[in-house]
């Protein structure tokens, strides 16, 4: 070969390959920031509402039930906090007059990985989007506080929120990251989309409704909506109130310190409310199912029961509380999964065949391994017989009240 031709081709090589390597440099995944909580007053941690002003029963027929009568005490027959926001005049954020959290209207078409979701907030930040310089991740409780039930598929409100996709098959991967890790680890599943023992992180899926932790770094990536404001908002502010009953000062909330002990449907977990009203439990008549955000307000995502650290290993809720130590599918020590009163849609367009619950324990499964994290929100059949497969028909129940 002429020298000069070879000397040429080298020299080309070695600029692709330095070039390459600046590429790559610069590319470097940003490291996400974890923003600092502020701590919690009375009333910083309002829930938002679910929106569903319906009841069904359990083939998914809606139904008006009254007190004394069969799937009673349903979500929509308690009132609740309405979402109310507002759209800034440029178009480019919405404010949540509830929460005092302001969110982008919409986000890029980007899916990213868990901490290349900081590359988001950077540039949203360098380039003082809507006005504002303090954009972040929002924590589990902050993105579900856009949850919204009154139609879903998708679950949020669309006159303010944009979503986008072309199709329901699309539309069930419309995960959004938050800032939450998990404690744990993925279980040994079975999955081609996951890696067992891979770190995870929780997201929302605004297709489907669901909470699930989600690989950080390994499969499917997930997409970014910022939010920015109320540093104090999703922090719990407990009061043993030593009288068997926990108080939320900060959402206004009271709970047994104690589940109910044993699993039952959700058919009998409405009852169980009803029943424990006629005996006065723990000095109050007025104990319901909590709605689907209640529950969730409740769980602390910093513990599971198989945590990496030994210092978080326990159930997903506040040492206050109590949980029933149960054996899973795995035969594993778990805690249990809790009914909430709040009605799910299985499929797009479909009825409400399904009611929601959250997991306290881990969200196995069906083998005892961990699939979705404790603190994941799912749903299944409201009555034993009805389901397929049936692996979360009989739930635990922790009631709720209204602080007066």
């Amino acid at each position: 070969m002429n020298t000069k031709i070879f000397s040429r081709i080298a020299i080309h090589q070695l600029t692709l390959i330095l070039f390459i390597s600046i590429l790559s440099f610069g590319c470097t995944t940003e490291e996400l920031v974890i923003v600092a909580r502020d701590a919690a007053s009375v009333g910083s941690y309002p829930i938002v509402g679910t929106s569903q002003t319906k009841s069904w029963d359990s083939a998914g027929n809606i139904i008006n039930p009254v007190l004394g009568e069969a799937f009673y005490g349903q979500d929509a027959q308690f009132a609740h906090t309405a979402p109310s926001y507002t759209k800034s005049s440029d178009g480019l954020t919405v404010k949540d007059e509830v929460t005092g959290l302001t969110w982008q209207k919409s986000y890029d078409s980007g899916t990213y990985y868990w901490s290349g979701t900081q590359s988001v907030i950077s540039s949203l930040n360098k380039k003082k989007y809507g006005g504002y310089s303090d954009w972040r991740l929002p924590t589990i409780k902050e993105l579900y506080s856009l949850w919204d039930v009154s139609v879903g598929w998708p679950y949020i409100d669309t006159d303010y929120f944009d979503i986008t996709y072309t199709d329901e098959q699309e539309l069930s991967h419309a995960i959004f990251w938050s800032s939450d890790k998990y404690t744990g680890v993925l279980g040994n599943v079975s999955s081609s989309m996951e890696t067992p023992g891979s770190e995870l992180a929780f997201g929302v899926n605004f297709g489907t409704g669901h909470i699930k932790s989600y690989s950080i770094s390994v499969g499917p990536k997930h997409q970014v909506r910022s939010v920015r404001g109320n540093l104090a908002y999703g922090v719990n502010l407990f009061q043993n109130n030593n009288d068997g009953t926990i108080s939320d000062l900060a959402t206004g909330l009271m709970w047994p310190k104690a589940d109910n002990g044993s699993g039952m449907d959700w058919e009998h977990a409405l009852a169980y409310a009803q029943t424990q009203n006629k005996a006065n439990y723990l000095g109050h008549n007025d104990w319901r199912l909590p709605n689907t955000k209640e529950l969730q307000s409740l769980v602390d995502y910093t513990r599971s029961p198989y945590a990496t650290n030994a210092a978080n290993v326990g159930p997903a809720i506040n040492a206050l509380f109590s949980c029933t130590s149960i054996l899973n599918d795995g035969g594993k020590a778990d805690y249990p999964y809790y009914w909430t009163g709040t009605s799910a849609m299985s499929m797009a367009n479909g009825s409400y065949p399904s009611a929601w619950y959250v997991a306290f324990g881990q969200a196995e499964d069906g083998f005892g391994e961990n699939l979705h994290g404790a603190g994941a929100v799912r749903f299944d059949k409201k009555v034993v017989g009805t389901g397929e497969g049936e692996e979360r028909v009989l739930n635990f129940v922790r009631l709720v009240r209204n602080i007066k």
